[in-house]
Parts: structure tokens; C-alpha cells; sequence
């Protein structure tokens, strides 16, 4: 459900908008999105507009409506006087990759003797055709189930992972990176291009059972030595606070923290 205020010439000065998350879908947990055209912001706009949806969401009996908030705006103190409480924060990572060690013979040498190796989606795809992508987005699905976002993950739809990860023109095949313990896959680290010289890695994960060997930090070093070797600069990435690990990794890795943003409930009475 969305909304538009428009000024006296029909132009669009904000919007708003609740709607279900395919990938964090519970069907009485709904995201919100908020946004007024910045030079007109502090008018009452957006509380007219954040009026016309609470009403939208009283109608739906909702359990919680949440959002993602940059610090250092104005949307903070908005939410904060409307209810909304923040419940787990994310953290923007960035690599310069001219300094950065990339230590992957010795990774790859150590990982190789337990039988796991790593393939590129690219590959796959060229040997095994399209079950392959099918048993990388059971991968990809798989290894999010116990994510720390805002709200439990659940499976995203194979059409919508395949137009991100293979369709888009960001994507790239060449740096979508897999771990193989045989013909089961169990690990992954998927890029894309955010720019003439930044990447942007997406997932890594491992399953469960094969986490602690050090599968996650090889996937990351195949896509620092893709990276470096066809010319981009920087690595980006996020992941939220309780996701220690990954938090750690990244560090050890060379990733420095250079932003972060809350996740914001509101809760109704059920």
C-alpha cells in the first residue's frame, strides 16, 4: 500500500509505503518506507503521510511494523517520537584492496585437504546448466536461515534470486564464488558491481555443519584476488551486530567500519 503527496502542480513531494519482505515474510510484519523531498521536509508532510499509513496498518491487524534507518537523519527522531525502538543494528565495511594481504595458496592448500574446493557460479553453470542455479539459490537460502536481520529470514523466491544474482547487469557470474565438498555445495560469496571500482559482496555463508574450518574466509579471499586482478579498488560489504563472526572475519580480513544504521520496531498489541 503506498501513498504520494503531491504539491499544488501534481508534483510529487513524498511518499510512503507498508508492504510485506519476501525474504523476511511473516503476514502480520510489515516494512515501511518513508521519504520527503528534503527541501520541503519539517512542513508536517511526512506526519500526514505516516497518518494515512497507521490507519492502512490498524486495518491489517498488524503484530510490528519495522524499518531501517541511516544514523544522523532526520527519520530518526521522526520514528523514535512516532513508537518505533531500534532492535539490532548493521554495519557498513569497506576494503581498500592496493594494502590488502591475500594470503589464498595457503588458505586454499588448507581447506583442499579436508575436500572442499571452490567454483565460480560461472562454472557450474557451464557443467551442471540450470539445476545448478537452482541448488545455488538452495544454498544461498540455506545458509541465511540464521542471519541476524530484522525479522526471521525466510526463503527468498528462486525468480527473485536469479534476477539479482545472474540476471542483473550488476551481477557477476565470475566472482559468485562456491564451496564444493564433492557435488554438495556448502559454502558461498557472491559479488557484484557497484561501480567502475567497487564491489559489493552480497552473502557469505556456510552451512552449519562445515562453519569453523575456514571455508568463509577462503570464498572472501577468492572474491579480494577476482577483484584486485580485473580492477576494482574497494570491497564493500555489511553485517549486523549480533553476527559476531562475521563481524571478526571481516576484521581480520582488513574490512574497516565506516557507517552504520539501526532496525527499528513498532510493536501492536496482538
Amino acid at each position: 500500500m503506498r501513498v504520494v503527496a503531491v504539491d499544488e502542480e501534481d508534483a510529487p513531494v513524498g511518499y510512503g509505503e507498508i508492504a510485506h519482505e519476501p525474504s523476511r515474510f511473516a503476514p502480520r510484519r510489515y516494512f515501511l518506507r518513508l521519504g520527503v523531498d528534503g527541501p520541503l521536509r519539517r512542513r508536517g508532510i511526512g506526519a500526514t503521510i505516516w497518518d494515512r499509513l497507521r490507519v492502512a496498518l490498524d486495518e491489517r491487524a498488524p503484530l510490528v511494523a519495522c524499518l531501517w534507518v541511516r544514523d544522523g537523519t532526520a527519520c530518526q527522531a521522526f520514528i523514535a517520537k512516532r513508537g518505533f525502538v531500534e532492535v539490532i543494528r548493521a554495519y557498513e565495511q569497506v576494503l581498500a584492496l592496493a594494502p590488502a594481504r591475500i594470503p589464498l595458496p595457503a588458505a586454499r592448500e588448507r581447506i583442499a585437504a579436508s575436500g572442499v574446493r571452490v567454483r565460480t557460479l560461472a562454472a557450474l553453470r557451464a557443467s551442471h546448466g540450470e539445476p545448478a542455479l537452482h541448488d545455488a539459490h538452495e544454498l544461498h537460502t540455506a545458509c541465511r536461515r540464521d542471519q541476524p536481520t530484522l525479522g526471521a529470514v525466510t526463503p527468498a523466491p528462486y525468480a527473485d534470486w536469479l534476477a539479482y544474482n545472474v540476471s542483473a547487469p550488476e551481477a557477476l557470474l565470475d566472482a559468485y564464488f562456491v564451496a564444493c565438498d564433492g557435488e554438495r555445495l556448502v559454502g558461498c560469496s557472491s559479488a557484484r558491481r557497484e561501480s567502475e571500482d567497487q564491489l559489493r559482496i552480497g552473502v557469505t555463508g556456510v552451512l552449519p555443519e562445515y562453519r569453523r574450518r575456514g571455508i568463509g574466509r577462503l570464498l572472501k579471499l577468492h572474491v579480494h584476488e577476482w577483484a584486485r586482478a580485473n580492477g576494482y579498488r574497494e570491497i564493500h560489504t555489511s553485517a549486523t551486530g549480533p553476527n559476531v563472526g562475521m563481524l571478526a572475519l571481516n576484521e581480520s580480513l582488513g574490512y574497516v567500519i565506516v557507517g552504520s544504521w539501526g532496525g527499528y520496531e513498532l510493536a501492536f498489541a496482538s
